[in-house]
């Protein structure tokens, strides 16, 4: 009781606010953040084991952002039979380690770590804490299983075959090595080329291979069940088969269909395999599949949709009987059997696109299948609750409430539950508005804290959310936010920032990853605010194709701002554009189509819809041999955020209309134009853009960050990055921003531009 009653009150001083004062949101608190991962509890229910994202700044390289979710993991154990707090399961000095999975009885767990430039696998014995690790590279993504446990001592492993990285690693992988060796070769006089290849000059050889591998956890000795192009394994419910997608066979985009964003190089195509006896069968040799199968809940039959002759259809296969049954789609969604997806199990925001059409047809097949087939893992939710007295009153989901402790009446933002086990067990994340969040664990007794996050924004005022709703562009009603400086709440005359992302539709909630608790590197509403700028947020709807005429991005702009200058917090003389990426794109279009702005900064853009059409990117310039994807190029264009509705050459002034650079004479306001050299945006559209800008005479800066991709990540970088934008922002709004808090660094300095003279 006394250890209980020293650990709540642990929690209870980690929890409580000091009477400090407060301070704004900076960029040492973004590069600080902590985060919750995954969490799994063994079968027997006695250990809880997490991830926790330890800081940016802990990542063993600082130019592999998108690697962040594994490169920041460190695993904490929990006993639950047990009182104390977490523990660190492994005793390393550095994260980068991720949980997979448990044996059957919960006595070994199987890990994965990126340490270097090798991904390894690893399995841990719990009650002694000893670890080995295997050299084997599991062919991980984040979303799809890459191991299976047969029993406590064996299980299969869907590996790399040779030491190329795997194709979810090779984007972001330093290009160095491989350039170097070419670049080697060619100076001794040997050779070195790449080959692509169309129509009867396809190529699909020379692509990476992988093994599924049965390993024997104590000795750690293997053997190959099946080697191939696979792209994912699913073990069936039983563990008796193993479902193999192997992106094997190379394919073209027709000329006469629009393509879309996800269509791959390779088709997908299904290898079922008997582990007892490695039997082989390919249920559908002439499919390809669009999405991913569903094993029955008994492991006797798998379902998939697939495509064959031009036509979309289910398939279940018996694994028993091998017999295939095939039905096609139906047009509303059915109560019985097993439904069935065209796409991949990954969440929509981490899919290339969605074809509208998609979405009214429904699949499924005539089986149980309430197995989830993704990875096993935490899966957050959102709970009632309230503040009372001497904490957070929880209402659980099954009935009853949680009281957890926490001292002052903090703004707190969101509580998510999860269950974790029997019993009724769950586990509460209580995130406060300040940024820091805490872990408890809650079972029949008092709650029992784990962990506490980002302590060190306790003191942080976060800006002031608002949301405005007004009618579009287009006359439908929707909701923008305004985001205020901390305790600007009565300002006047505030300079604005306009941060588009044409498409984007806000909800009535505030945007969640403009929050001080969300990890945002690029576009920052709260570092903004905390700069002294007021910020808009619009909602602009968008037509599926841009008119020939070119699509007016200004007055799609003009509703959300007005509603804004409505409020009188914003000074309707010193506006300024953001945007990154496609908004980039919106906020150059905006700049040939207004005088109204004083600056714009544009990120990571494509600013010519064409030329951007059918460039290669690094990764696959570097081994077309694993995939030449040029058809998702075309398709951003043409289905994507693009919206042209067809390839080039069918519209080109459609194109021509709709891309900045060809309009650039109509630019009349200073622009700051930011790249980096690996990013898949091509780096050349910022310089052909600054060019254009140039070769007339006009305002602009062109800046290009190296060794960075899609988003600036690494610390010295993202600093001089803001302090750039602020810097620019503050001189053509004629305005004093407070850029050192914010950004820790001066802002570079800038020379006086043409419109604040």
């Amino acid at each position: 009781m006394r250890r209980l009653l020293c650990w709540l009150v642990a929690a209870i001083l980690i929890l409580q606010c000091a009477a400090v004062a407060a301070r704004p949101y900076s960029l040492d608190d973004l590069l600080r953040h902590e985060d919750t991962g995954r969490m799994l509890v063994d079968p027997g229910g006695r250990w809880l084991l997490f991830e926790k994202y330890e800081s940016h700044l802990a990542m063993q390289r600082q130019d592999r952002l998108s690697l962040g979710q594994i490169l920041r993991a460190r695993p904490y154990i929990v006993d639950l039979h047990g009182r104390g707090p977490a523990r660190p399961l492994l005793d390393d000095d550095q994260p980068g380690t991720i949980l997979l999975g448990f044996s059957p009885s919960g006595k070994r767990i199987a890990v994965a770590r990126l340490q270097g430039g090798a991904f390894r696998f690893g399995i841990m014995l719990l009650a002694s804490g000893a670890v080995q690790w295997w050299p084997y590279a599991p062919v991980h993504d984040g979303f799809h299983p890459v191991h299976s446990w047969l029993t406590d001592d064996r299980l299969l492993i869907l590996s790399q075959r040779d030491d190329r990285p795997a194709a979810q690693f090779a984007l972001d992988w330093p290009p160095e090595r491989p350039m170097r060796e070419r670049w080697d070769r060619t100076a001794a006089g040997a050779l070195a080329v790449s080959i692509s290849g169309s129509g009867r000059y396809l190529r699909d050889d020379g692509r990476s291979q992988q093994q599924l591998l049965m390993v024997d956890a104590v000795t750690g000795a293997a053997q190959a069940l099946a080697t191939g192009p696979f792209a994912q394994m699913q073990p069936s419910p039983d563990g008796k088969y193993v479902a193999l997608l192997k992106a094997d066979r190379a394919r073209q985009p027709s000329a006469d269909q629009m393509v879309r964003e996800d269509d791959s190089f390779h088709s997908r195509h299904l290898l079922l395999l008997d582990v007892a006896s490695g039997a082989q069968w390919e249920p559908c040799s002439d499919c390809s599949l669009p999405g991913d199968p569903r094993w029955s809940d008994d492991g006797a039959h798998i379902g998939f949709v697939a495509d064959r002759n031009g036509r979309r259809e289910t398939v279940m296969a018996n694994m028993a009987r091998h017999v295939v049954m095939s039905a096609g789609p139906v047009r509303s969604a059915s109560l019985d059997g097993c439904r069935l997806s065209p796409h991949q199990d990954v969440p929509v925001a981490a899919r290339a696109s969605v074809t509208p059409t998609d979405e009214n047809i429904s699949f499924s097949v005539p089986m149980a299948c309430t197995r989830p087939p993704a990875m096993p893992g935490t899966i957050w939710g959102a709970v009632s609750w309230h503040v009372g007295t001497g904490g957070v009153i929880v209402e659980r989901p099954t009935g009853g409430v949680i009281r957890v402790p926490w001292q002052r009446p903090e703004a707190i933002v969101s509580v998510q539950s999860s269950d974790i086990g029997k019993g009724g067990a769950v586990a509460l994340r209580i995130s406060a508005a300040s940024g820091r969040s805490a872990l408890f664990l809650a079972d029949q007794g008092k709650p029992r804290f784990l962990m506490a996050f980002n302590s060190f924004m306790r003191d942080v005022e976060p800006a002031i959310m608002r949301p405005l709703v007004h009618p579009s562009a287009d006359g439908s009603p929707v909701t923008s936010w305004l985001v205020l400086p901390p305790g600007a709440k009565g300002a006047k005359g505030l300079p604005m920032v306009v941060i588009p992302y044409p498409g984007q539709i806000y909800s009535d909630v505030a945007p969640a990853d403009q929050q001080v608790g969300r990890e945002r590197f690029y576009t920052n509403a709260q570092l903004l605010a905390a700069s002294g700028f007021a910020v808009l947020l619009p909602s602009i709807p968008m037509p599926p194709v841009l008119p020939d005429t070119g699509f007016d991005f200004s007055a799609a702009l003009a509703p959300a701002i007005e509603a804004a200058i409505a409020t009188g917090s914003c000074d309707p003389a010193r506006l300024a554009l953001w945007g990154h990426s496609y908004g980039a794109y919106g906020v150059a279009m905006a700049a040939v189509q207004s005088r109204r702005f004083r600056a714009v900064v544009a990120s990571a853009g494509i600013y010519d819809l064409a030329a951007t059409a059918g460039t290669f990117g690094r990764a696959m310039r570097l081994s077309p041999e694993e995939g030449l994807n040029v058809a998702a190029s075309y398709a951003w264009a043409e289905n994507g955020q693009g919206r042209m509705g067809v390839a080039p050459w069918k519209a080109p002034g459609r194109y021509i209309a709709n891309s900045p650079i060809y309009q650039a004479d109509r630019v009349n306001v200073p622009m700051l134009i930011i790249g980096a050299d690996r990013d898949f945006s091509p780096v050349e559209q910022g310089e052909q853009l600054f060019s254009a800008l140039f070769r007339q005479g006009k305002d602009a800066q062109l800046i290009t960050y190296w060794g960075e991709g899609h988003v600036i990540g690494s610390p010295a970088n993202l600093r001089d990055f803001y302090a750039r934008v602020i810097g620019f922002l503050a001189d053509n709004l004629a305005v004093k921003a407070r850029a050192v808090p914010v950004v820790a660094a001066a802002a570079p300095a800038i020379p006086a531009s043409s419109a604040r003279q």
